[in-house]
C-alpha cells in the first residue's frame, strides 16, 4: 500500500473488499464459551453494537472497522448505508465525501475490483482504550490481504482508532483513525531477522486480545 493511501486512511478507509459474509459479529464470551445476548445484531446487512459494556464496545468497533474497511471502494453503496446506521450525525458528510475522494484517486485498485479482484479485512487483535457508559476508545489491529486478475497478491497492517459514542440505544462513530506509526506486521516479523523480535509487538499490541468470531 502506497504511503498516499496511508494518509488517506486517516479515516479509518482501507481499500479492502468482503470475503463472502465474512463479518464480525460480535457476542460476548466468556472464557468457558457461554453465550450471553448478542453485542452486534444486524439491521438491513449492516452491524450494528447494541450493547452498552465494555465487551459490547469491542465487539462493536470489530465490526465497524473490518466493514467499513471492506465496503468503501468495492460497494460504495454499503458503505454509505454503514455511514448512515452507525457514524453521528456530525460526521456522515465529511466521511462520504473523504470516501468519494479515495475512490477517485485509488484509480487502480478500483480498476482492481471492476476486474473481479477481491480483499478481505481482518481484526487480528484490539484493545479497549478507554470506556465510560456512552463512550468508548478502541484501538484495533487491521490486517487487509488484497488480489486480482492483474495485481499480486499484497498485505498491508494498520493499527486504527475508533472512538464511539451511545446514542438511540447503539454505539456510533465519533472518529476513525489510522494511526501514522508503523504497525506491528506478521508476515515479516518470522522472515526478517532483524524484526524478529518480540519486542516489536509488545510495544503496540500490549493489552490487545483477539476478538471472538460468530453469528450474531
Amino acid at each position: 500500500m502506497s504511503e498516499e493511501r496511508l494518509r488517506i486512511a486517516l479515516a479509518g478507509l482501507l481499500a479492502l473488499a468482503a470475503l463472502g459474509a465474512g463479518l464480525l459479529i460480535g457476542r460476548a464470551t466468556n472464557p468457558a464459551h457461554h453465550q450471553l445476548p448478542a453485542a452486534v445484531v444486524t439491521v438491513a446487512g449492516i452491524p450494528v453494537g447494541v450493547a452498552d459494556t465494555p465487551a459490547g464496545a469491542l465487539a462493536a468497533a470489530d465490526n465497524y472497522v473490518a466493514v467499513a474497511s471492506q465496503s468503501v471502494e468495492q460497494n460504495p453503496a454499503e458503505f454509505a448505508q454503514l455511514v448512515r446506521d452507525i457514524y453521528t450525525s456530525a460526521t456522515r458528510a465529511s466521511t462520504l465525501a473523504q470516501a468519494a475522494r479515495v475512490r477517485a484517486a485509488d484509480v487502480a485498485d478500483m480498476r482492481n475490483y471492476a476486474q473481479g479482484g477481491r480483499a478481505v479485512a481482518v481484526i487480528a487483535a484490539r484493545r479497549l482504550d478507554h470506556y465510560t457508559p456512552k463512550r468508548a476508545t478502541v484501538t484495533s489491529w487491521l490486517g487487509g490481504f488484497e488480489w486480482g486478475p492483474g495485481l499480486t497478491p499484497r498485505q498491508s497492517w494498520n493499527l486504527v482508532d475508533t472512538t464511539m459514542v451511545w446514542r438511540h440505544s447503539r454505539w456510533l462513530v465519533t472518529s476513525m483513525n489510522t494511526e501514522r506509526t508503523p504497525a506491528p506486521v506478521p508476515s515479516i516479523v518470522f522472515v526478517d531477522g532483524h524484526n524478529n523480535q518480540s519486542a516489536a509487538f509488545n510495544s503496540r499490541l500490549a493489552g490487545m486480545t483477539a476478538p471472538y468470531y460468530g453469528a450474531g
